[in-house]
């Protein structure tokens, strides 16, 4: 035994001998490493930080070419929305184009500056009158337009945009026609103007930044309509060949308005970063375009200040390690020698390191841990039958353990899947019905009261007269918040009245009664809430006439059997009425003028002893092959 102690630590002299030299490159190694990973966090760091220079000069180029293009856009709707008004003028919509349009065409060259000649034509595409102010106009005898392009679509209720085309090679021009309808889906003649585009040179000229920055548009075909250096469009340049512009109309620039940057040439072969915006009515491209080297001063300036400071830092790092690798290997020495006789079965070694950190404390722990191994080596195998044994009671109690989480999931699994279930349900409801409505059938036993069934039913229609010319005509925001104030209050009375909500669609909205809650007095509840919708929109409208929205509400209503539950498909479904009665209240609604409730015979049998009516004319109706005798619903007799 002892021979083989004085073999094994011959052997581990000889080895540690070999060694030695490795300590060292361990740990020139190691902080080598140390250094090349400040490296390249370092570049990491110039990377993210140079992506952020790029996309902020990315970023400010997207929103000069946006802003350029909305004012364009902006300036194209002006001038559409002043020829719309010239359309609107009630002579022209009550009695066709008449000797009123000229006065209309020389009130929109008032109006419109950009506006240089406008023309009106019937529907057969004669000229009917011929304006201008740059020049005397002679109409020639029944001169016809109606095989041009811009006529053809007008009649079919379609806004043109003209090509752009230069007048005496110096002025761009574009023409823009319009349908003059008398009400929609009558077409009764074109509008047309040409409309002088020298703004839109002189946005462009105006949008410079840095050195060299600068914007041009070009169109699809890549003729360049704008550009700082007028000549350049006088001399009819196309672009269709450049990147910027390739990539501008890739994708369905019809309907798409897009934004987007790269590095590319520019139209003298230079390196730049171009930024592009989609105009879809106009099929036209707004580019902006930098200098690489002026776009990416930052970038480069950033980089040489970075990269000094990472190169200094990786020194530093160098230098501390050959320091720390002459103060570590003596200690590290006198470990080895100790490790070496401890591991040659000499338990009695004790080390002496007194250099005050933490290699003193290591050789401390290992001198206890000598002593630990010297006094139990005698009982070590019954201390690895003890612990052999403990390890295994804990396994035991561990697969224990196991089994009771697997039967708690499980119990908390079937738990949650039936709170969804429920939770479910309590939406599909609240999502259609009022909310005592809702109460009501939740607290009922029917577990589902969608499911598709046939039933009699009061539908009522409601629709918001004069909403179209209103929403041609005012600006979005105006739109959506009287819309907004329409629906609380339409809201707010069918919830009173407790009607199911089948659908708001715009300006429409659609009620039934008698489901799924059901209700002995529909019919009664159904024109209740119609009086009181009527009366609610007559307090409303004196505040609208002030604001000169010119809106009144019309409100088709009946009864009958009616199919009704779930339609659409998962993800996306309704709860909906199918059938001839709600068809008949959406017809006898599109009839009812505005402060009206138009009703069927049938109806009006039911509930004659209740309500004051006038008698209306019979109704032919899409859809039905008979007319529909109709009332309309004056007051109530008495509260229902």
């Amino acid at each position: 035994m002892s021979s083989q102690r004085k073999t094994r630590a011959s052997s581990a002299s000889i080895l540690g001998k070999g060694k030695r030299r490795l300590v060292r490159s361990y740990f020139l190694v190691s902080f080598f490493l140390f250094g090349f990973g400040i490296l390249i966090s370092g570049l990491i760091g110039i990377y993210y930080h140079l992506s952020d220079i790029r996309e902020h000069a990315s970023h400010l180029q997207q929103e000069i070419s946006e802003s350029a293009a909305y004012k364009i856009e902006k300036f194209i709707e002006d001038i559409v929305g002043s020829m719309k008004s010239v359309t609107l003028s009630r002579e022209i919509i009550a009695s066709g184009l008449s000797p009123d349009i000229d006065f209309q065409l020389n009130k929109l060259l008032k109006l419109s500056a950009p506006v240089s000649e406008a023309f009106a034509a019937d529907k057969n595409g004669v000229i009917y009158k011929h304006v201008s102010r740059v020049r005397t106009v002679a109409l020639k005898n029944k001169q016809s337009i109606s095989s041009t392009n811009a006529f053809q679509r007008a009649m079919q209720g379609e806004t043109f945009y003209g090509s752009v085309f230069f007048v005496h090679e110096s002025e761009p021009f574009m023409t823009i026609s319009i349908p003059i309808e008398r009400y929609v889906g009558e077409t009764i003649g074109m509008l047309q103007a040409q409309v002088n585009l020298r703004y839109i040179w002189d946005l462009v000229s105006s949008i410079q930044f840095g050195g060299g920055g600068h914007a041009y548009i070009v169109t699809r075909y890549g003729d360049l309509i704008a550009h700082p250096s007028i000549s350049l469009v006088l001399q009819r340049q196309n672009l269709s060949a450049l990147d910027q512009v390739q990539k501008g109309f890739s994708d369905n620039p019809q309907t798409i308005k897009k934004t987007s940057t790269l590095v590319t040439t520019n139209l003298h072969g230079a390196k730049v970063l171009s930024s592009f915006t989609l105009i879809p009515t106009l099929d036209w491209l707004v580019i902006i375009e930098q200098p690489m080297r002026e776009a990416y001063h930052k970038i480069f300036d950033a980089l040489l200040r970075t990269s000094g400071l990472l190169l200094f830092g990786v020194a530093m790092t160098l230098g501390a390690s050959l320091l720390m690798i002459r103060r570590v290997l003596k200690p590290l020495e006198v470990l080895r020698q100790g490790a070496e006789s401890i591991s040659s079965g000499d338990l009695s070694y004790r080390f002496n390191v007194n250099t005050g950190d933490e290699f003193e404390i290591v050789s401390e722990e290992f001198n206890n841990m000598a002593a630990a191994i010297q006094d139990s080596h005698v009982n070590l195998e019954d201390k690895v039958e003890l612990r052999t044994r403990e390890i295994a009671e804990s396994k035991q109690k561990l697969e224990e353990a196991r089994k009771d989480l697997e039967d708690l999931n499980q119990s908390l699994e079937d738990k949650v899947q039936s709170q969804v279930q429920e939770l479910e349900r309590i939406n599909r409801i609240k999502h259609f019905l009022a909310p005592q409505v809702s109460e009501a059938i939740l607290k009922s036993d029917n577990i589902n009261p969608f499911q598709t069934h046939r039933k009699e039913v009061t539908v009522v229609f409601i629709d918001l007269r004069g909403f179209t010319d209103f929403s041609d005509s005012h600006e979005p925001e105006e739109v959506m918040n009287v819309l907004r104030e329409y629906h609380e209050e339409i809201g707010a009375l069918i919830d009173k009245y407790q009607g199911t909500l089948e659908h708001f669609a715009g300006d429409g909205i659609m009620v039934f009664f008698n489901d799924p809650l059901p209700q002995d007095n529909h019919l009664e509840l159904a024109v209740s809430m119609s009086v009181d919708i009527q009366q609610r929109v007559a307090a409303i409208r004196p505040e609208w006439q002030k604001k000169e929205y010119n809106l009144d509400v019309g409100i088709g209503l009946t009864t009958g059997f009616a199919t009704l539950g779930i339609i659409g498909f998962e993800g996306r479904l309704e709860y909906g009425a199918i059938g001839n009665v709600p068809n008949l209240a959406a017809r006898l609604s599109g009839e009812a003028k505005g402060g009206q409730i138009i009703i069927d015979k049938k109806t009006y049998s039911r509930i004659d002893h209740l309500i004051e009516v006038q008698s209306l004319e019979e109704l032919s109706l899409k859809g039905f092959s008979r007319p529909i005798s109709a009332f309309n619903i004056i007051s109530l007799k008495q509260l229902i």
